[in-house]
């Protein structure tokens, strides 16, 4: 069976994401036996091009968007062409993309997010607050002021941005990835996103502050279930295939609120999380392939390979 792994570089991306040579190789080294891998750069949306995709038995999508497009559009694409592909379809993952609508999501669920600000009139002087893009690019171009300051700059606000309070407290990030068959998901245990220098403001990444990873978090009694069953659930409703992975807060009082939902976590063996996270959960990348490339298939009509254990 021939797979492609299909990439974009990271400068022809709309947000930058890391996919490097590194990363390709780290997968292709790890491919289940039962595949030839290839590794393609994504060239254009043209029907050429299209009908070489169309070779492989399976694409693996690692191509978050190809100069204006993003993700989004490139899987979509892959999808009309015939394409078979490992990332989710296009409905769930414009629903994951556009942070203003997790609000609405995870209320059905019953798992808390910060509050959207539609108008400055909702906002207290002396609370913190957090602006972001309303799509894609989860950890950049982030700003945190006080009330006040979005009152006085409200009419100079531009671009497509959400406003929310920011919450105070723990970050945790919990993967979602298929079972063994493909055929359901599982929530691993959730790591934990702190900052080095234990400042109370501060993001995953580096906007704030450098943060660090704690694999195994002390956390009171029953919050790791409860942040495990929020990520899956708001995996399932929202019809996402494959791996996702969400960030939550955690306030003083226990209360977790939903941040970020990612439809489709970078795979680099240094730089992400996914593979981190599901090595210390015991999950080889050789099995996580073996997983996603299960729950392709298991959503298509075409036969399902039997890995070996």
């Amino acid at each position: 069976m021939k797979l492609a792994y299909l990439y974009t570089e990271s400068a022809l991306t709309p947000w930058k994401e890391n996919v490097s040579y590194r990363t390709l190789q780290f997968l292709t080294d790890h491919t289940p036996c039962e595949f030839s891998p290839s590794i393609v750069h994504f060239v254009d949306f043209t029907p050429a091009f299209a009908q070489e995709l169309k070779k492989f038995d399976l694409v693996f999508n690692l191509c978050y968007g190809y100069r204006d497009a993003g993700q989004v559009e490139v899987a979509d694409w892959l999808t009309q062409n015939g394409i078979l592909h490992t990332a989710s379809p296009t409905p769930a993952m414009l629903m994951a993309q556009d942070k203003a609508g997790l609000e609405n999501i995870c209320a059905e669920l019953g798992v808390g997010t910060p509050q959207l600000i539609h108008s400055p009139a909702q906002l207290q002087s002396e609370q913190l607050y957090l602006r972001k893009p309303r799509l894609g690019s989860c950890h950049r171009d982030i700003q945190i002021e006080s009330g006040n300051w979005f009152i006085q700059h409200w009419e100079a606000l531009e671009g497509d941005f959400i406003l929310q309070p920011y919450i105070s407290g723990r970050e945790f990030s919990v993967a979602v990835i298929p079972n063994f068959e493909g055929l359901d998901f599982e929530a691993l245990p959730p790591v934990e996103i702190y900052p080095i220098k234990s400042q109370e403001v501060y993001t995953a990444g580096k906007s704030f502050g450098a943060t660090a990873r704690c694999f195994s978090p002390d956390l009171a009694a029953g919050l790791a279930d409860e942040l495990q069953a929020a990520a899956l659930n708001i995996h399932k409703k929202m019809n996402l295939r494959g791996m996702s992975r969400t960030d939550f807060r955690v306030d003083a009082q226990h209360q977790i609120y939903a941040l970020d939902v990612n439809a489709m976590p970078n795979l680099d063996p240094e730089l992400s999380l996914m593979p981190a996270i599901c090595k210390h959960a015991g999950i080889s990348i050789e099995m996580l392939i073996q997983r996603i490339i299960q729950n392709t298939f298991a959503n298509t009509p075409v036969p399902v390979f039997a890995f070996d254990k």
